[in-house]
């Protein structure tokens, strides 16, 4: 018994939008989060399709049509809604939080690199925007609904008129409109709460995974500078270092966020080889065309002085030698780009320039 909870469990959290991998290894409360999430989108993409298919039934009286459309809309804004619930989460990747500022009289977008603290959710207007376009779209998927529980079939074949009685009475049919409406609402923004219900357990998980003597005890100091990197060289080493799937935590994010950095790192440096590469071919490219055009002019010049020869043959042969290309980074944190590369450079004053350029005049 317990098995098959287990397995429907498991198969809900699939239903999430989130990384079944991760759930996976988390913990019971983790998974129960996000079993509900998936249960609430099978229950909304029921919703969606009953809802289509009694919109139009009213337009085609065609079965067929009515279920293909029906599934085909139904899909459509479940997707939509998964999108939406999706980017509900934490930020994991670095973020380089941009400004205009004025520049040598120019406005200019510059990095600020001390970032401030994470801001309330209900403050952001991204927030608020994207809860608002799950309200509207549990709205809109509510009154098809509220016309075939409330409204006889004849009188339903006007819909927006049918719509108006409905919500715009003040009868006991209009109240249990309004609930049905809300009631569809409170669906739609449900797995919001449990995604924010994701993140507190999340944080208590960790704590309680790696508290004490811990034989991963340098996975908390990880999950401090994933968040705040002050030395991000040693950070990615440890990253591409770290065997993931031996990690053993119920925090959810701090999962993904690691196997996130990981890949984008690991795509970085194989772009790199490749970059190198191709830079190494083109340099030996150039090298053999350079030889091939002075080793006629040199021929000439060992017949008419060798010791000149010899002299320009070995200067070639050291400039024209092979070198190891590596990209040169100009940001402290690559491929993220966020913090500015900090440059060690003393620069020196006015009066130890002028000592330096009569010092060599004299």
């Amino acid at each position: 018994m317990n098995q098959a909870i287990h397995r429907l469990r498991l198969f809900l959290c699939f239903f999430s939008g989130e990384d079944d991998f991760i759930i996976r290894k988390c913990n019971a409360r983790i998974q129960i989060s996000f079993a509900l999430i998936g249960s609430f989108v099978l229950f909304i993409l029921l919703g969606c399709f009953i809802s289509a298919f009694e919109f139009t039934e009213h337009l085609f009286h065609s079965r067929f049509a009515d279920i293909i459309i029906g599934l085909i809309w139904a899909m459509m804004v479940t997707n939509l809604y998964l999108l939406l619930l999706y980017t509900i989460s934490p930020s994991l990747l670095p973020v380089a939080i941009k400004r205009k500022r004025k520049q040598k009289g120019k406005l200019r977008k510059i990095i600020i690199e001390n970032k401030s603290k994470e801001k309330n959710p209900f403050q952001s207007f991204s927030f608020l925007f994207r809860t608002g376009l799950i309200t509207f779209l549990a709205i809109i998927m509510a009154q098809p609904l509220n016309v075939m529980l409330f409204t006889p079939y004849e009188k339903a074949e006007t819909f927006a008129a049918a719509i108006k009685e409905i919500l715009g009475g003040h009868n006991q049919l209009s109240w249990l409109a309004w609930i049905i409406t809300f009631l569809n609402c409170a669906i739609f923004l449900l797995p919001v709460y449990f995604k924010f219900q994701v993140r507190t357990i999340s944080k208590k998980s960790f704590k309680d995974d790696f508290e004490g003597e811990h034989p991963q005890k340098g996975l908390k100091h990880l999950r401090e500078q994933l968040a705040n990197p002050t030395d991000f060289e040693n950070l990615s080493q440890q990253i591409l270092s770290t065997n993931i799937n031996s990690i053993r935590t119920s925090d959810f994010y701090f999962q993904k966020s690691l196997i996130e950095h990981r890949i984008i790192l690991e795509e970085y440096e194989q772009f790199k080889k490749i970059y190198c590469s191709v830079l190494i071919e083109k340099n030996k490219e150039y090298v053999r065309k350079c030889w091939q055009n002075f080793m006629p002019l040199l021929n000439r010049l060992e017949k008419i002085n060798p010791e000149k020869y010899q002299l320009w043959y070995n200067h070639i042969l050291n400039d024209l030698q092979e070198e190891e290309i590596q990209r040169y980074e100009y940001w402290a944190d690559p491929p993220f780009r966020t913090i500015h590369k900090k440059l060690n450079r003393k620069l020196a004053t006015e009066e130890e320039l002028l000592q330096t350029f009569y010092q060599q005049n004299n």
